[in-house]
């Protein structure tokens, strides 16, 4: 038992230390850039073991506030950081991107992206394609961005075509900077549970299968998500998973989500509006699964999506029902007919669904929009005890320092050699059985 305790502390110790060495470094590389371009947004106050987050206007100090304290559930100081806006905190116009974006090496040190040295041979040596789907708020997308970025690694950002002109040329400057960031070759103009959200997702695969970079898997994120696993320890899961796809499935829907596969849907005035026409029966005698939009999707079942005619044929029967990118990806993965690769042929309600977390029901500590949880504050000490890959969603102008707080609580983790809870995931029942290879 002493030794165990003499050992936590030398591993406490020195993160302490990885953590006080970054912060500094950081810190004196960017006393002289705008306030907007520190490396994580937000300006910060360092005491080598706590860390906080000044919020300021112009000329004077309005608060300061302790994500640690947020994080551990401090009422009060959750309660002072309530009170904080976006504008307080600042927001990067997409200008500004325009303008910084012209000297990609300083923007990128500002902004504090990593090179190469900052990644592991375990890490180079799975690189992992990511896509980032985009309407508004560049800021957010690129906090995003810049939390899963690894120079080996490649992401596909695709941007609403109904998105103003302003913000494609704000992400077309940002991606610009960087080699293995480009944007979608064809976009989509997305309506909201409509085809064409599943399109920029499918428009992104087929880009990024041809990309030089041999990645191992696929992951699509909005850009109202953010990361709860550093890009190690996502390939440290993903490596356990070998090859098996992580998708949700749901076969006992509600009566509301069944009226969205029994009857024909079509687009009116950019939303989804249910006819009285029954839908056909799903071709090759496929049983449609329902589940999210997200998901981890090994290459081979990526490879599967874009060029074998079962899911091609899906796709088109799909075309008819709302929001059929809850229903593609997991009936794919789930059907024991259509056999994917890395699918599962298991009781899907039964299986869990670590891509992505999502709050659906009570326990919400922000706000529900259309169902969902809105993270806020109150949160994040869940958030960071999660097991899954990603936290869905923040929206940007809603308790800002929640974002700003996990932010912080991932860059610590990234510099931080924490052990990793291996035995969680080898256990998971979809890489124990009933599992396609």
């Amino acid at each position: 038992m002493v030794r165990l305790k003499a050992v936590y502390s030398l591993v406490f110790v020195m993160t302490v230390y990885v953590m006080y060495e970054f912060d500094r470094r950081t810190i004196s590389d960017s006393l002289a850039i705008p306030q907007y371009f520190s490396p994580i947004g937000i300006s910060q106050k360092i005491d080598r073991i706590q860390r906080t987050t000044s919020v300021q206007k112009p000329n004077r100090l309005v608060q300061v506030v302790d994500c640690v304290k947020i994080i551990e559930g401090d009422e009060m100081e959750i309660d002072k950081a309530k009170h904080i806006t976006q504008q307080d905190l600042g927001i990067i116009p997409e200008q500004t991107y325009i303008e910084f974006t012209k000297d990609c090496d300083t923007f990128k040190q500002m902004r504090g992206y990593p090179g190469e040295e900052m990644v592991s041979e375990t890490e180079r040596a799975f690189p992992i394609a990511f896509s980032i789907l985009l309407y508004k708020e560049v800021e957010q997308a690129e906090r995003l961005l810049r939390a899963i970025y690894r120079p080996h690694n490649v992401y596909c950002l695709h941007v609403d075509l109904s998105a103003y002109p302003i913000v494609h040329r704000a992400v077309t400057s940002l991606a610009k900077c960087f080699d293995n960031v480009f944007i979608s070759s064809k976009l989509e103009d997305v309506i909201y549970s409509g085809m064409t959200r599943v399109m920029a997702d499918l428009n992104c695969m087929a880009d990024l299968i041809k990309s030089p970079v041999s990645w191992k898997y696929f992951i699509n994120t909005p850009s109202q998500q953010f990361p709860l696993q550093t890009n190690l320890e996502l390939v440290k899961i993903l490596t356990i998973y070998n090859g098996f796809n992580d998708i949700e499935g749901i076969t006992q829907p509600n009566r509301m989500m069944m009226s969205r596969i029994t009857n024909k849907h079509v687009v009116r005035n950019g939303r989804m509006v249910m006819t009285a026409a029954k839908m056909d029966k799903p071709p090759h005698n496929i049983s449609i699964v329902k589940g999210s939009a997200y998901g981890v999707f090994s290459r081979q079942f990526v490879e599967f999506i874009l060029h074998n005619q079962v899911s091609t044929d899906l796709l088109i029967y799909l075309n008819d029902v709302n929001s059929p990118d809850e229903y593609y990806w997991a009936t794919l993965n789930h059907d024991r007919v259509i056999g994917a690769p890395g699918g599962y042929t298991g009781d899907p309600n039964k299986k869990p669904f670590l891509a992505t977390y999502a709050n659906w029901g009570r326990g919400c500590h922000g706000k529900h929009v259309r169902g969902i949880c809105i993270y806020g504050l109150g949160d994040l000490t869940e958030l960071v005890s999660r097991q899954e890959m990603f936290a869905n969603k923040f929206h940007y102008d809603y308790q800002p320092i929640a974002l700003s707080c996990l932010e912080e609580w991932h860059l610590n983790k990234t510099f931080a050699s924490l052990p990793f809870k291996s035995y969680y995931y080898r256990q998971l029942p979809f890489l124990t059985g009933h599992s396609i290879k």
